[in-house]
C-alpha cells in the first residue's frame, strides 16, 4: 500500500514469466500523461543474462494482441542489482476504462533518456535529458554570490529548475531575501527544546549531507535518493532527512518531478512550524522574475471529497519561447492537507504551507513524510489540464497483474 499512497497506483506483486498488466481508472493519467508504477517480481521474466533494460510495455486487446507499438518502462531494484522493485512508465493516450499492457523482452537494451553527473566534489547532482539540462540538487553547499552576505550559504535544494525549452524557473539567493532558494523545504520555527532557530532564514541550523543512497538514470526517468542530517549550531544533529526526487522524462504535456522528505527526529525535543503571523514555511518555490505573471491556486470546499488543490506559477521567462510555467501538488497524504496555499507574488514565491503557525513535533521512530509533485509546462495551465493531473497524482490509476 506505501507505493500506491506514494505514487500513483494501486500495486500488486506478481512472479510470471508472462506478464500482463491491467489498468483501470486511468482516465486522467491517460491525458495528461502522468507516470505510473507497479510492484513485480521479475526473477521468472528475465533469463539469465538478460538484464532489466531490454523490458518494454505493449498494450494489447482483449485477445492479448499488441494494439500499439511497445513504449519505455522502468525497473527500479529494490535492492541493488535484485529483481524484485517497481516497474516505472507514462501512460500513453488512450480512453478506455480498462486498459491492458504486456511487459516484454526486447532484443537489445532502452537507450537512456535520463541521466545523473556529478562533479568530483559531489556537493551537487545534475540531471538531463540527453544533452538537456533538466535541475540540478545542491545536497552541498551552494557558493553564494557576490553582493550577498556569506551568512546566507546552504543546501539541500533544486537550483535551477529548467523549463521544456531551457529556461531557467527559478531564483537562488535573491537581493530582496538572499535566504530564499529554488524549489526547497525549510520551517523558519525549528525548535530543539525551549530554544527556536531558523533553518529557512539560515539562523542557527544547517542541512548538510550524509550520503548519497540511490543515482540512477533510465528511459523513463531518473532517481536520486540522499540523506542529510539538520545541524544545531553546526554541531548536534537533530535531525535526519532523507530525500528521494524522480524526475520523469518530457512527455506529450510537459514534465513531472516528484519529491519525496521523510523527517525523522534524532534529538528529544525537536519540532518544526512555519513563521509566526505569517505561517509561510515547508516546502516552496522562489520562482524567476517573469512578464506577465500569473499564480493559480485552487482548493475545493471542504464539502467535497477528495477535496483537490493545487498551485501554478505561470509567465514568460528570461532565455524562453513563450509562457511557461510549473504547478505544485501536494500528495492528499501529506500532513495537514490540504494545506493552506500561500503566494507573494511581488516576491516571485509560491508554496502550500505546512503546518502553518503551529508546531509539529518530530518523532524518533516515526518519520514525517512530506510528498510533492512539480509540473512543468508551457503556456499558461487551464483548470481542466490541472484538474486531470491533480487526478492522476491524488486518485491514481488501479493496477493489477492478470494471468
Amino acid at each position: 500500500m506505501l507505493l500506491a499512497v506514494l505514487l500513483l497506483a494501486h500495486l500488486s506483486a506478481v512472479r510470471a514469466g508472462n506478464m500482463v498488466i491491467e489498468v483501470s481508472g486511468a482516465e486522467a493519467a491517460s491525458l495528461v500523461g502522468a507516470p505510473a508504477s507497479a510492484r513485480a517480481d521479475l526473477t521468472d521474466l528475465l533469463g539469465k543474462g538478460v538484464g532489466p533494460a531490454r523490458l518494454r510495455l505493449t498494450e494489447s486487446d482483449a485477445a492479448g494482441q499488441p494494439v500499439a507499438e511497445p513504449i519505455p518502462v522502468q525497473f527500479e531494484a529494490a535492492d541493488a542489482g535484485g529483481l524484485t522493485g517497481t516497474l516505472w512508465w507514462l501512460m500513453p493516450p488512450g480512453d478506455k476504462d480498462l486498459r491492458r499492457f504486456k511487459v516484454i523482452v526486447a532484443d537489445s537494451e532502452a537507450a537512456p533518456a535520463l541521466k545523473i553527473t556529478t562533479a568530483g566534489s559531489k556537493q551537487y547532482f545534475d540531471v538531463a535529458e540527453g544533452d538537456v539540462p533538466v535541475l540540478r540538487y545542491n545536497q552541498g553547499t551552494v557558493p553564494v554570490p557576490a553582493g550577498i552576505d556569506p551568512k546566507y550559504a546552504r543546501g539541500d535544494y533544486i537550483q535551477p529548475l529548467i523549463g521544456l525549452n531551457g529556461e531557467v524557473l527559478t531564483d537562488d539567493y535573491p537581493k530582496d531575501h538572499p535566504h530564499h532558494r529554488g524549489v526547497g523545504w525549510s520551517w523558519p520555527a525549528t525548535r530543539w527544546k525551549d530554544e527556536v532557530r531558523d533553518i529557512w532564514a539560515v539562523v542557527g541550523v544547517w542541512a548538510r549531507p550524509v550520503a548519497v543512497r540511490r543515482v540512477a538514470g533510465g528511459p523513463v526517468m531518473a532517481v536520486l535518493e540522499a540523506e542529510n542530517v539538520w545541524k544545531w549550531g553546526d554541531k548536534e544533529a537533530i535531525v535526519r532527512e532523507d530525500v528521494a526526487l524522480r524526475v520523469f522524462r518530457h512527455g506529450a504535456l510537459g514534465r513531472f518531478v516528484d519529491v519525496e522528505v521523510r523527517l525523522t527526529a534524532l534529538a528529544d525535543g525537536v519540532a518544526i512550524g512555519g513563521r509566526p503571523h505569517g505561517g509561510y514555511g515547508g516546502f516552496g518555490m522562489r520562482a524567476a522574475p517573469v512578464e506577465n505573471q500569473v499564480i493559480t491556486s485552487h482548493t475545493d470546499d471542504e464539502a467535497v471529497n477528495p477535496r483537490r488543490s493545487w498551485l501554478d506559477y505561470s509567465g514568460v521567462f528570461a532565455g524562453g519561447k513563450g509562457t511557461a510555467g510549473v504547478a505544485i501538488f501536494e500528495h492528499p497524504t501529506n500532513p495537514g492537507y490540504p494545506n493552506t496555499l500561500l503566494q507573494y507574488p511581488s516576491l516571485n514565491y509560491v508554496m502550500p504551507a505546512f503546518p502553518g503557525e503551529r508546531e509539529v513535533p518530530l518523532s524518533k521512530d516515526t518519520p514525517l513524510v512530506l510528498r510533492h509533485r512539480l509540473w512543468i509546462h508551457a503556456g499558461n495551465a487551464d483548470e481542466t489540464t490541472l484538474a486531470n493531473v491533480w487526478a492522476a497524482y491524488g486518485q491514481p490509476p488501479t493496477v493489477v497483474f492478470v494471468p
